[in-house]
């Protein structure tokens, strides 16, 4: 039965009995001889479930490539990717998807990406002009994570009650009036409330994000899918930079606009533009995308069976939720990004900062934030290939945090006085540079919970618990860099240095645990295929029938982890 192994997911009639009434499924367990683990409680099947049908059917590998491109210009749209910063010629990082994640990251307080909360900050705070300064500046920059972490667990569970992309689009445009009212007010007040605002809007895209991933693309896909727009990042930092260090130019007097402002005017308007465009055209799965033909859908479909993943259900099943919560990688994966998080934080928020602490101007300050960009554009997109290639999570996440490590032990050694600073610039912003990678391990943390995380609501309460972990890591690493500690912000230093390393033991940690789910799933195929009789061809059968029942990944023995 080795042959068994090799099948990604699938069940039929044998595990289950399936009854169909007014639309609804009521899945029942079959004898626990051979019993496919079902949800126990009624709900809608998945989203493509009727589309894709119980039975696989073939498409060429020409037919694959085909569909395959016309997501990558549509689910990433290469037209609009010049309003992203994107190359035009990538289509793998020319992503609607990518469109708003980019938004997301780049204004002052990060939105510069769609554009993101903290990244526009690092970039207005030293502009001239901006008005909020010393412990004021690190609450502000704190805060935004406060509105992500209460509306997180919210907001990801009602989106799956619409169609996500629409949803995802609203948020994007509501964010995008936020992001331009920062403009309104250089008072404490304002500034405040705005910024939690913005972390409320901001808290649905990276849930939805990977959910079209897992939905859009195959497991050996999805890494270079989320790493495209999780490219952003650093694409920010490069573009980013050069709009804030041309603003810093601006004459207050003469425009009569302070450079901050003009920032936040860039952004957001750049932000409502990505908006519009989200919600006119990203489609929300592949059953319902009108760009696709009727063919191209089942191609589409069946492309996806395979991981036995599925799409989206648009019913929340309390059972997913229970599962969630009980199981330890959902845990494991919380820990990674609260961990993670804390100098995630400290770095997006404070490298223009941390550099003209080592002596250089604010303007040349802003200019050095580009080569920390095409660290992170390297590092990600070299990286999620291997990952795809290998289908293989946690190994590329270990391998994006070694750099990072040896970059902050240099900024703990060579940190001192100002005068010491300028006289160790070479070490200290080499330090900075290879600092930059580990931000990549957030995207192997975002594919790991595509990859690995099937049932709508299961995934839905996951990426929740997930983006808590990321708000609360975010508004804790905020504080790592402490106006008293300059200019050697040593302690920050210290700390950060030991939560990289504390995230090598947890990886391994879940590295093993999900080769062990894995070798226990291929023994319960092989036991059941021997109880029943089955051929290989049954065991297919079996695996495709239940591809779309939006079955969780535990209750669904043919389900397989990328560890």
């Amino acid at each position: 039965m080795s042959a068994l192994s090799t099948y990604s997911s699938t069940v039929t009639d044998s595990t289950m009995e399936k009854k169909v009434e007014e639309g609804r499924s009521h899945v029942v367990a079959a004898p626990a001889s051979h019993a496919l683990f079902a949800i126990p409680e009624d709900g809608d099947l998945d989203e493509a479930a009727e589309a894709a049908g119980e039975v696989a059917q073939t498409f060429t590998e020409e037919e694959n490539a085909a569909v395959r491109r016309k997501l990558d210009r549509r689910v990433s749209s290469h037209d609009l990717s010049s309003l992203l910063y994107m190359p035009a010629d990538a289509r793998i990082v020319s992503d609607l998807a990518s469109t708003c994640y980019n938004l997301r990251f780049s204004v002052p307080g990060q939105e510069l990406r769609v554009p993101e909360p903290s990244n526009a900050i690092n970039y207005a705070s030293i502009v001239g002009g901006f008005p909020i300064t010393g412990a004021h500046y690190t609450v502000i920059v704190a805060v935004f994570y406060v509105g992500f972490f209460i509306a997180e667990i919210p907001q990801t569970i009602i989106s799956q009650r619409f169609p996500i992309a629409r949803y995802l689009g609203i948020n994007v445009l509501l964010w995008a009036a936020c992001l331009t009212l920062h403009a309104a007010s250089g008072a404490f007040g304002p500034f405040l409330a705005f910024r939690i605002l913005l972390g409320v809007f901001e808290s649905v895209v990276s849930p939805i994000m990977i959910a079209l991933v897992a939905s859009f693309y195959r497991k050996e896909e999805q890494a270079k899918r989320i790493a495209a727009f999780y490219c952003c990042n650093g694409i920010t930092a490069i573009v980013g930079g050069i709009i804030a260090w041309g603003v810093s130019h601006i004459d207050s007097r003469e425009s009569g606009r302070e450079p901050w402002r003009i920032l936040y005017y860039i952004f957001g308007g750049l932000a409502f533009v990505v908006g519009v465009v989200v919600v006119l055209f990203l489609p929300s799965s592949p059953a319902t995308a009108t760009f696709l033909t009727p063919r191209e859908k089942v191609v589409a479909l069946e492309r996806i069976r395979i991981g036995q993943s599925g799409t989206i259900s648009h019913s929340f099943k309390r059972a997913q939720a229970m599962e969630a919560l009980r199981d330890p990688k959902t845990w494991l994966l919380f820990a990674l990004m609260l961990i993670i998080s804390v100098p995630n934080s400290a770095v997006t928020s404070f490298t223009s900062i941390l550099i003209k602490s080592f002596g250089y101007t604010s303007q040349t300050a802003l200019l050095l934030n580009m080569p920390c960009g095409a660290v992170q554009i390297i590092t990600t997109l070299s990286t999620a290939w291997w990952a795809d290639r290998r289908r293989a999570r946690m190994l590329p996440f270990v391998a994006t945090l070694l750099p990072s490590v040896v970059g902050f032990a240099l900024l703990v050694a060579y940190s001192g006085t100002a005068s010491q600073n300028k006289a160790n610039k070479g070490p200290l912003l080499a330090g900075i540079l290879l600092a930059q990678t580990f931000i990549t391990g957030i995207a192997f943390l975002y594919s790991w919970s595509s990859s690995n995380v099937a049932g709508s609501s299961k995934r839905s309460v996951t990426n929740a618990l997930m983006l808590v972990a990321f708000a609360g890591g975010n508004a804790a690493g905020s504080q790592a860099f402490q106006a008293s500690t300059a200019p050697t912000y040593l302690p920050g230093k210290i700390a950060l240095l030991t939560l990289l390393a504390v995230l090598f033991p947890l990886a391994l940690a879940m590295y093993l645990y999900t080769e062990r789910l894995n070798k226990r799933k291929v023994e319960e195929v092989s036991r059941m295929a021997e109880e029943n009789g089955w051929t290989e061809e049954d065991v297919k059968r079996e695996s495709d029938r239940v591809a779309f029942l939006d079955l969780t990944d535990s209750a669904n023995p043919f389900f397989r982890y990328v560890s």
